[in-house]
């Protein structure tokens, strides 16, 4: 068992001459031994090891980028909706007069920044109100109602955005229902 020890640490020592004995010592210069040549990578195990950490770097930077874009594109739809609720909620101060007189302001602008007035998007909105269109039933109240459409739109990275609402007005309102 000694002597199969002994014979594997001759084989496996990298600074014994070729043919010599590992008692002999001093550098190597000689041929590279076993040991060596499976020590180290050939060029295309490097390659490759360099292509697969590309790909995931470039692929990390990728979902960050649709990442950070999703989320603004996200903030700006929120916002829009906000604008456009907040315009259609302003409708209960006025009344019937107002909405069948023209008395409503038909555009808008609004805007929406997280970082400054400087960076943000301009939302562009307008309003328009329009007689109740009468369905298949006929209903009797159609002349009482009026259609009410607030839309935005703006610039979002180069690309043009919209959204719209739309909502019935009554001449008489909720607050002169009764219940039966």
């Amino acid at each position: 068992m000694f002597g199969a020890m002994a014979t594997m640490a001759r084989a496996f020592n990298r600074f014994r001459a070729p043919g010599q004995p590992s008692s002999a010592g001093g550098p190597f210069f000689g041929f590279a031994s076993a040991l060596d040549a499976t020590a180290a990578f050939t060029i295309v195990e490097v390659l490759v090891g360099v292509a697969i950490l590309a790909l995931t770097t470039v692929a990390l930077y990728g979902a960050f980028s649709f990442g950070f874009t999703t989320i603004r594109l996200s903030q700006e739809e929120v916002r829009a909706d906000q604008i456009l609720v907040q315009k259609l909620e302003t409708l209960r101060i006025y009344d019937w007069s107002a909405l069948t007189n023209n008395f409503l302001p038909t555009t808008f602008s609004a805007s929406y920044s997280t970082t400054g007035a400087e960076h943000g998007v301009t939302y562009d909105g307008s309003l328009s109100v329009a007689p109740y269109v009468q369905s298949a039933a006929n209903e009797s109240y159609a002349d009482t109602l009026r259609q009410v459409t607030a839309s935005v739109a703006w610039l979002s990275a180069g690309v043009p955005r919209t959204r719209s609402m739309t909502t019935l007005v009554s001449q008489y309102g909720i607050q002169t229902y009764k219940k039966p």
